[in-house]
């Protein structure tokens, strides 16, 4: 069997199972079971597949065919340009929290005109540190706290920050959202769980089954932990400084009155994802 006859078939397998972008799907299973990159894989679609590929390659679809997200399978994720490893310890990076990195990124810009120091940043859920490593990579000489309640996403998390070489910018850190921090920051960013629990078993099954729901459960209206972190923020945030919120559809609705409450003389304003969907509650503080 050629690659290109293992992705026709497979394609037609995972659409009649229902599962999502069926060709990229296959095509992603493809590249990791031989090791190859999407171009180098496309430029050679008569290449024929050993035995001992066609047998991985069995395997690995069956799990896929269970609804295991290919990420898990793969044990890797691109977010924001960068590789990251992920495992069922921690929620797999989503397209569209970029959104949230960009608008950090983009108000350092503004930040550092004002500044003449390193920003002082804190992720809080950092699960595989995806937003923290992609805000040092693209942040010249921020330090950064990447914080979380678990241990075992933290075990993750250091694994990225290793293989990103950056263990001299972001410090791990376990506990409670803001708690264990006790400077003031410039900028903090959060994408919390933010699930109302009742919705829990209505998602994907690839979400339901596998990814971990202490990262997906947000309590009975879905902002319990969002609206911790906005409680606790009054005192930590410095001047002029900024939290970034993704959130879920309609809940800007909830966040940013209580935002406004919580952190009164704020600019609060909201930044909407790729699909137009107000995906970040945006906070500056008064300089």
């Amino acid at each position: 069997m050629t690659a290109r006859e293992w992705l026709r078939k497979y394609t037609s397998i995972f659409q009649q199972a229902c599962i999502d972008e069926e060709a990229e799907e296959a095509l992603a299973l493809l590249c990791h079971a031989l090791r190859l990159n999407k171009a180098a894989l496309l430029s050679q679609p008569e290449r024929m597949l050993t035995s001992g590929e066609l047998m991985l390659l069995e395997g690995i679809t069956e799990r896929r065919l269970r609804r295991e997200p290919t990420a898990y399978i793969a044990g890797q994720k691109e977010f924001y340009g960068l590789n990251f490893f992920v495992d069922p310890r921690v929620l797999i990076p989503r397209p569209e929290t970029e959104t949230l990195v960009e608008t950090a990124i983009e108000f350092h810009r503004s930040w550092a005109l004002r500044n003449r120091r390193r920003m002082l940043a804190a992720d809080i859920g950092t699960g595989c540190g995806a937003i923290a490593i992609a805000l040092a990579a693209n942040i010249a000489e921020a330090q950064l706290y990447a914080v979380d309640i678990s241990p075992a996403a933290l075990e993750v998390a250091a694994i990225n920050v290793h293989r990103h070489e950056l263990d001299k910018r972001v410090a791990l850190i376990q506990g409670n959202l803001l708690e264990p921090i006790i400077q003031k920051i410039d900028l903090i960013v959060a994408n919390l769980p933010y699930v109302p629990h009742g919705d829990l078993p209505g998602l994907q099954p690839e979400i339901y089954m596998y990814e971990p729901t202490n990262a997906l459960d947000g309590g009975e209206s879905g902002i319990d932990l969002i609206q911790a972190l906005l409680e606790q923020s009054p005192g930590k945030l410095a001047a002029g400084g900024a939290l970034f919120l993704e959130i879920g559809e309609e809940q800007e609705q909830v966040l940013m009155p209580l935002a406004a409450r919580l952190l009164p003389g704020a600019e609060i304003g909201l930044v909407k994802d790729l699909a137009g969907i107000n995906r970040c509650v945006k906070i500056i503080m008064p300089c």
